[in-house]
């Protein structure tokens, strides 16, 4: 424990046995410091928002009703070797989650580290897009890869990520199985609106043409921000819970997620996960519009998803079946 430190760990300590009441001088002999230490590192804590009992007699407890990201908690929850890959970090506060593990990459970090936040102060989509990431209402992280690929099959990150995070959050109690839904080729779905988008970015290594890194970056809305939505989200973006999520969520939904990205990515190049990613699909058999970069559009009939995450389509007024390997679509015409 010796990298975290006086307030970490005993936030850890507390925040891993919520309602448990410990003594300072229980906590000072666990972590080999001084009393005064402690008091003031729970005194630290409680000016940051967390919810400290305390009493002369019973000692220090965090309140049960206490609900922060926590990377002891995540990792206690992954299982296997998925326990050894992840190297987490959680954050009240950062400018984006992807910008903090691409400095680690450039770094020359290993893979496997993930930065989770409760809040993003410049979080970003696709091309350049702000995304809304505000305090409390999700959870939004990012993870340093090193894949042996080119640069051609680095979508399989993005499509393999969407497939864990729909299953992720199909764990948790009062999403039920089959609720989350895909559209190709990054942003999941639910009751029909947007409440998760993923974001891959990658280096690439001038001397093979192969990946030198990349960092999947996701963020989940489960519940609607006070206030509601900015006015240009109001027809698109959506939350988790239609209420307020249930306490400890983020927690499990960042660990489900880790443990079933895992899962998918150490598979590739095995692609048997689209199949469930085509069957999650929302735009397959659908007329959508392709938006072309200049902001004008395409119509077009959504015909599958093929082996290399290409989304088939036949252009209106066209026979033949094209197939785009990027861009964006809208289903709402």
């Amino acid at each position: 424990m010796a990298r975290y430190t006086v307030k970490e760990q005993v936030l850890n300590i507390l925040h891993m046995h919520k309602g448990t009441y410990y003594s300072g001088q229980e906590l000072a002999e666990t972590l080999d410091v001084s009393r005064t230490a402690v008091w003031k590192a729970i005194n630290k804590l409680r000016e940051e928002g967390y919810k400290i009992e305390g009493s002369t007699r019973n000692g220090y407890a965090m309140a049960s009703d206490t609900d922060i990201l926590n990377a002891n908690e995540i990792a206690a929850a992954l299982v296997g070797e998925a326990g050894d890959f992840y190297r987490i970090k959680c954050v009240d506060e950062i400018d984006s989650t992807n910008i903090a593990c691409r400095k680690m990459g450039e770094e020359g970090e290993t893979e496997g580290a993930c930065v989770v936040a409760s809040k993003q102060t410049a979080g970003r989509g696709r091309r350049g897009r702000k995304f809304e990431s505000p305090d409390m209402t999700g959870v939004y992280l990012s993870i340093l890869l090193r894949p042996n690929m080119p640069i051609t099959d680095s979508v399989h990150i993005t499509t393999a990520a969407a497939v864990a995070a729909a299953r992720a959050c199909e764990t948790l109690d009062g999403i039920e199985p089959d609720q989350v839904a895909i559209k190709w080729v990054n942003d999941l779905f639910i009751r029909d609106r947007k409440f998760a988008g993923i974001l891959t970015e990658a280096s690439i290594s001038m001397e093979n043409g192969k990946l030198d890194y990349a960092v999947m970056g996701i963020g989940f809305n489960l519940s609607e921000p006070e206030g509601g939505w900015p006015e240009e989200l109001l027809e698109i973006a959506g939350s988790l819970y239609e209420g307020e999520y249930p306490l400890g969520s983020r927690n499990q939904l960042v660990a489900a997620f880790l443990q079933e990205f895992y899962r998918v990515y150490t598979s590739l190049p095995d692609v048997t996960y689209l199949d469930e990613y085509r069957s999650r699909q929302l735009a397959i058999g659908k007329t959508v519009k392709v938006l072309e970069p200049d902001g004008s559009y395409r119509m077009a009939d959504v015909i599958d998803v093929d082996d290399d995450c290409h989304l088939l389509v036949r252009f209106e007024g066209e026979k033949c079946i094209s197939n785009l390997d990027s861009g964006e679509i809208s289903i709402r015409c």
